[in-house]
C-alpha cells in the first residue's frame, strides 16, 4: 500500500471514530436540532450527508451496494427538520457498518487505480482518484468540525475531550491486557 493511501485511510478512519464519538451520547432531539433559527444543519443531517458522500466514493470504486442515505441526504439535498431521519442509535449503527465497508474498500485499492482518472465531480487539480480523495477528506473533516461545534453548542462534552477519553480508555485496556 502506498504511503499516500495509508495516510488517506488513517484520516478517514480517524474521522469515522470522531463521528461515532460525536453521536453516541446524543439524544434524538439534539441530533436533529438545527442552527440558525431552525434553518441550518443538524448533527443528523451532517452525519447522513457525510455517509452519502462516502457512498458516492464507494460507487466510483465499484461497490454496488445501494446507498441507503441517498433518499434523505444525497444529490445536494439541504438540511431539513429531520422528522424523517432515523433515530441517532440507528444512524450510529449505519455509520459503523459504512465505516467498516469504506475502510476495507480503500485497503484494496492499487496504486494504478489511485493515480488513475476518476468520474467524481469535485475540485481536483490532479484529476486523479487520489486528488478526489484528498478533496473528500477536506470536505468530511470540515463537517466533523461542524459536528463538534454543534455538540458543544447543545451542551455536550467537546469532541476533543471525548476523543482524549477514548484514547485514554484504549491505552488502559491495552495495558491491562498486557499486564
Amino acid at each position: 500500500m502506498s504511503h499516500a493511501l495509508a495516510h488517506v485511510r488513517d484520516i478517514f478512519s480517524f474521522n469515522s471514530t470522531l463521528v461515532r464519538l460525536g453521536i453516541e451520547d446524543l439524544s434524538n432531539e439534539d441530533a436533529v436540532r438545527r442552527v440558525r433559527g431552525g434553518e441550518g444543519s443538524s448533527i443528523s443531517f451532517l452525519v447522513g450527508h457525510m455517509a452519502s458522500s462516502r457512498y458516492g466514493i464507494l460507487k466510483e470504486l465499484g461497490v454496488t451496494d445501494e446507498n441507503p442515505f441517498l433518499e434523505l441526504w444525497g444529490e445536494q439535498q439541504g438540511a431539513r427538520d429531520g422528522a424523517d431521519y432515523p433515530g441517532i442509535e440507528d444512524l450510529a449503527r449505519r455509520w459503523d457498518a459504512l465505516a467498516d465497508l469504506f475502510d476495507r474498500t480503500l485497503a484494496e485499492l492499487g496504486e494504478d487505480r489511485l493515480q488513475g482518472d476518476t468520474n467524481l465531480s469535485v475540485p481536483n487539480p490532479r484529476g486523479t482518484l487520489l486528488g478526489a480523495l484528498y478533496f473528500f477528506l477536506w470536505h468530511e473533516s470540515y463537517h466533523v468540525g461542524q459536528l463538534g461545534l454543534l455538540r458543544t453548542e447543545w451542551g455536550y462534552q467537546p469532541l476533543q475531550f471525548r476523543f482524549y477519553d477514548f484514547v485514554k480508555a484504549r491505552e488502559e485496556e491495552e495495558t491491562a491486557a498486557v499486564g
